[in-house]
């Protein structure tokens, strides 16, 4: 068995595709079809459903493509920590992070990345449901999610910082607070429902006795806030507002009764074995503005 045998098998599970998983392996489709093939006879059981194309993974393939993607994700910190022994940490950091903290990500990896230049950061704008499954298939190697508002299941948590929230409104209030009982009704520009910043805002207005009438959605924070820049009103992430500013024309009021904060962190698989860019980031954390 060659490690490249379990590249073809998780590239054929993430394209679903016989030549897209090829082309993305740089080798052709017969080569991975008689690969994949080899792969099956070794280890002696179906892993693929096949018809005219590709159908699926059998269950013993999706099985066992867990067992693949974590000797894959083995080798490469396998790799990362001979090179940081040598003093040259190097590698890619996969990211998923929540929408709600995209905003918050330049200043979270700074630290880490002036350290080691060497380091590239890819960043997948993920549900919190999402990050948790890719840190599963180890198509992630770290999330920046909630860690204390929904299960972490299977994962560990290091916080970051507590996420406050604010009505952001062009409207003349003279108050320096406002309650969220005030928000009923008023027609507000929110992340989607599937969001769990959107969770959260929902579940404040309800405990308060009010409820959402979102006139616009979306699952991109920068459409969110085109449109507060816009003059739409929101209810805004506070750390939203220190690294953006409040938009001209418009006043950023907190929130209160009831009190809202939900922590925002780093959650990695439970292991000791983390691949070393995930402990270089851990560490360089408490360096990182927020």
């Amino acid at each position: 068995m060659f490690l490249r045998q379990l590249e073809y098998l998780s590239a054929l599970a993430r394209e679903r595709h016989f030549h897209h998983a090829a082309e993305a392996c740089h080798v052709t489709q017969p080569a991975l079809s008689v690969a994949i093939r080899k792969l099956e006879r070794e280890l002696g059981v179906e892993l693929v459903q096949r018809g005219r194309h590709f159908d699926d993974l059998t269950p013993q393939g999706r099985e066992l493509l867990r067992w693949a993607q974590q000797v894959l994700s083995s080798v490469d910190a396998l790799f990362a920590n001979a090179a940081r022994m040598s003093g040259d940490l190097r590698g890619q950091l996969k990211l998923g992070v929540i929408p709600s903290a995209l905003p918050a990500i330049a200043r979270l990896t700074e630290p880490l990345l002036k350290d080691h230049p060497s380091i590239a950061v890819q960043v997948r704008s993920l549900s919190s449901n999402e990050i948790g499954a890719q840190l599963e298939s180890f198509d992630i190697d770290a999330g920046i999610t909630y860690l204390d508002n929904e299960p972490l299941g299977r994962l560990r948590g290091e916080p970051i910082y507590t996420e406050g929230y604010a009505y952001l409104t062009a409207e003349p209030i003279e108050a320096e607070e406002l309650p969220w009982a005030a928000l009923d009704g008023v027609a507000l520009c929110l992340l989607t429902p599937e969001m769990q910043n959107r969770r959260i805002i929902d579940a404040a207005l309800g405990e308060s006795g009010a409820s959402a009438r979102a006139c616009v959605e979306s699952d991109s924070i920068s459409a969110l806030l085109s449109f507060a820049r816009a003059g739409w009103s929101s209810v805004v992430s506070k750390i939203w507002l220190d690294i953006y500013g409040v938009p001209a024309g418009m006043r950023a009021v907190p929130l209160v009764d009831p009190e809202v904060g939900h922590t925002v962190g780093v959650v990695t698989r439970d292991t000791d074995l983390l691949p070393p860019v995930v402990d270089a980031l851990l560490t360089h954390l408490p360096a990182a503005e927020i």
